[in-house]
């Protein structure tokens, strides 16, 4: 066994080794092609240092998709969108509204923080604290960024794996109106109207969609539709109070309804869940002179989750009405000086308080959880450091006082270094993250007020390489992170207990090529190791490797087609038999989308989506159905 584990080991390092070597020469290469010594640096980001960065400039691992990503690939909602991203695997408990859980970077799903616009929405009722994505459609989305790594120095608990933060769109200029509506398989409809504009010192975006569809059985050998309903409404208003100084407004309400199952393979024609969402901040912004602006906001999270199965033909025991509320009410406020030679320093207070409450039944059990409260503050500072015209530093430091274990203390520093000539960027990370026990985690009947955080290390470094004046793009970076003391649930006299030691580790790649200015091939690839240290098994729905190859050809000014293709390998999930849980191996899959859209005029546009071409069957969790090849064709008007 220790043989077979060296010799696996052995061959690892020699891809790793393999890859630098061919990296090194493509690197000699770029540096005689190269013709200019300017640097892209890429996208503005904002995620990664909570200030306006380029790209370039930051050494976090981060991925950006944009608007124009969502609109070409024909990305309907969220989940859709992450799926193509390295480091990332979503997985959902059927189509249409099944819950969708995100593994980053091989992570658990509460090692993941999600925010909408900066605001922190993990739900705090969820038994830890993550968040169920299958909600959030794209229809306001201007851009996502996904920072990969410890990331508790400036957001605290939840991001040990890495942090998501969905950024919609703004107003401003003239009114404009945007109106869509999209029809498709399984008696699917969706509409979406949206009004942006400005008036004096007014600037304002408001979003409304909606979405109906008979859907598909969530259990795969069910034989009943599982309909699926998502009104939702965004809105995100700013006032010029002075010449720099803004009061700025977001919000974000999602109404869901779903029907569900009794679980893998288990049909059941009457289980409904609901899920209503309001998440929204105010935000006060000034900037007082060059070197010194500052912002202070105040930001509203509520979570209702309601479940409701009564008997019927299929199970006459079935008795579930229960409901689950969360509420988190936070205020930050941020420093940011602007140094000498572009350097800058984020300093920032942030106090937060989760509040949680749940009653009804369950399985016929009572679910009752009286309404209990956590407070946590945390300080940060980080700097960002501009040492030499294209080498970048940056440290940082949290320190979080948490109203039952105490105080804690993260770090994080990072490091960039391009050499112009040779189109070559250097990058590298380490971090400490932790994570709080959730309020179900300290207080149910199964909770310890003892728990201790979660903790984390991790560390990546990585290369990017530019070959013909940009024309193509080459990525590698390997990984590693360490999780100690989490928090897994032993038995129902135990409970939650600090047990958990997890390994993982791997190696991203990533390939963007212009083969001409109206076609582009991206190429990624994620290969994932993981190991829990307790058991010695590999972690559940997390592949060894995951591919993605997406074509987006703009085959006139008016026409655009896009074709994507995601690999999913060999991962291991659970299956039940007389109620002893045993792992099973899910078979790989590849699933393929084709979208098109086409321009009649400047106000009008038709568009149109193939989705799981070649009818692939597959299961993302164990016993849940996923759609065949479905087909959604859809028109835009703008005026």
């Amino acid at each position: 066994m220790l043989l077979r584990r060296g010799e696996r080991k052995r061959e690892y390092l020699k891809k790793i080794m393999a890859g630098v070597i061919v990296l090194a020469v493509l690197t000699v290469a770029g540096g005689v092609l190269a013709k200019e010594e300017e640097y892209n640096l890429g996208k503005i980001v904002i995620t990664a240092t909570k200030v306006r960065q380029y790209e370039a400039e930051v050494g976090s691992s981060l991925s950006v998709i944009s608007f124009e990503e969502l609109r070409k690939k024909g990305k309907k909602n969220i989940v859709e969108a992450l799926q193509d991203v390295l480091g990332v695997i979503v997985t959902q408990s059927g189509s249409f509204g099944g819950q969708a859980t995100i593994y980053l970077r091989g992570s658990k799903p509460g090692h993941t923080l999600i925010m909408i616009n900066g605001i922190k929405v993990n739900d705090p009722m969820s038994p830890d604290r993550s968040f169920d994505l299958a909600n959030l459609t794209t229809d306001d989305i201007e851009k996502i960024e996904i920072i990969r790594g410890p990331q508790s120095t400036l957001y605290g608990s939840d991001a040990m794996g890495g942090v998501i933060n969905i950024i919609t769109k703004k107003g401003g200029g003239r009114p404009k109106w945007k109106v869509s509506l999209e029809n498709g398989s399984y008696n699917t409809f969706k509409g979406n109207i949206n009004l942006s504009g400005s008036k004096r010192k007014f600037d304002y975006f408001l979003s409304s969609s909606f979405l109906d569809s008979k859907g598909i059985s969530k259990a795969k050998e069910g034989l009943e539709e599982d309909a699926y309903k998502n009104i939702s409404f965004s809105s995100w208003l700013r006032y010029h109070i002075l010449k720099n100084v803004n009061l700025n407004f977001a919000l974000h309400y999602t109404d869901a309804k779903v029907d569900i199952d009794d679980g893998a393979f288990d049909d059941d024609p009457n289980n409904v869940s609901w899920n209503e969402n309001l998440f929204s901040k105010l935000e006060f912004t000034q900037k007082v002179n060059r070197g010194w602006d500052h912002k202070l906001v105040f930001s509203y999270v509520n979570i209702c989750r309601k479940y409701q199965d009564e008997p019927d033909n299929i199970d006459s025991y079935d008795n579930t009405d229960s409901c689950y509320k969360g509420k988190r009410e936070s205020i930050e406020w941020q420093h940011n000086f602007s140094l000498s030679r572009g350097s800058k320093v984020i300093t920032g207070f942030e106090y937060e308080k989760e509040v949680g409450s749940s009653d009804g039944v369950w399985g016929g059990y009572s679910v009752k959880f009286d309404k209990r409260s956590v407070d946590t503050i945390g300080y940060y500072l980080q700097s960002h450091l501009k040492l030499k015209k294209y080498l970048f530093l940056t440290p940082g430091l949290r320190v979080d006082k948490h109203e039952m274990f105490g105080t804690k203390t993260t770090y994080k520093l990072s490091t960039v270094y391009i050499i112009p000539k040779t189109k070559t960027r250097f990058k590298a990370n380490w971090g400490t993250g932790f994570k709080a026990p959730s309020l179900y985690q300290l207080y149910s009947s199964y909770g310890s007020p003892d728990l201790k955080p979660e903790e984390s290390e991790g560390y990546d470094f990585g290369i990017q390489q530019a070959f013909f004046n940009g024309r193509l793009t080459f990525d590698l970076t390997y990984f590693q992170n360490n999780f100690k003391n989490l928090i897994d649930f032993v038995n129902f006299q135990e409970g939650y207990v600090n047990i958990g030691k997890v390994e993982t580790k791997g190696v991203e790649t990533g390939i963007v090529c212009n083969l001409t200015k109206d076609l582009t091939v991206n190429v990624n690839h994620t290969y994932l190791e993981t190991r829990d240290k307790t058991t010695r098994q590999e972690l559940l729905r997390r592949p060894k490797n995951k591919a993605f190859i997406g074509i987006n050809w703009q085959i006139s000014k008016k026409t655009h087609l896009s074709l994507n293709t995601t690999y999913i390998g060999k991962r291991e999930d659970i299956k039940y038999v007389d109620w002893i849980p045993q792992r099973i191996d899910l078979k790989p899959y590849i699933k393929v989308d084709l979208s098109a859209s086409h321009n009649l005029d400047k106000n009008f546009k038709i568009f149109g989506k193939v989705e799981n071409l070649f009818n692939e069957e597959y299961e993302e969790v164990y016993g849940y159905a996923t759609a065949g090849v479905s087909f959604y064709v859809g028109i835009e008007a703008n005026f």
